[in-house]
């Protein structure tokens, strides 16, 4: 299989992964009942606050890593360095992802979710390769047009 079909693979992954959160988030603070005045009387900590800032993080570093990939030579002007520290925050993201599917395997009864897993670990370790492959090409230009 080519790079250039990997990078391809990797970037929609990495749009649906962004897609997925993005519509679930949306989805559950439209219909989901919010039952936490209910069951919270006490004032908001700061961890909330924090949290929505990392998922933003991480959905902005898997969309821009995204762009990235689909659109070689698009982003020549971005520096290299940054296009690194994108590209390695989306292996660092993607590797998470697949020690958090592993143990939901190892911990969890088997049934058909199983499928589902595997095919996520398939998918985020194609992201995951990519991502490190483009970070450690030597002398290269990070994700350029003819890979």
């Amino acid at each position: 299989m080519k790079m250039k079909t990997l990078h391809r693979i990797a970037a929609g992954v990495l749009f649906l992964q962004v897609a997925y959160v993005v519509v679930g988030g949306i989805l559950l603070a439209l219909f989901a009942e919010d039952t936490s005045e209910i069951d919270n009387t006490d004032p908001p900590a700061a961890g909330g606050a924090f949290y929505l800032l990392l998922v933003a993080a991480v959905i902005g570093v898997l969309f821009a890593g995204a762009l990235l990939l689909a659109t070689p030579g698009k982003f020549d002007r971005v520096p290299r360095w940054l296009k690194r520290v994108i590209l390695g925050g989306v292996f660092l993201v993607e590797g998470v992802i697949i020690v958090g599917v592993v143990l939901n395997i190892i911990t969890n009864s088997f049934g058909p979710d199983e499928f589902l897993n595997v095919v996520m670990i398939i998918l985020s370790g194609i992201a995951a390769f990519v991502s490190a492959a483009e970070v450690f090409r030597p002398g290269a230009e990070t994700v350029r047009g003819g890979v």
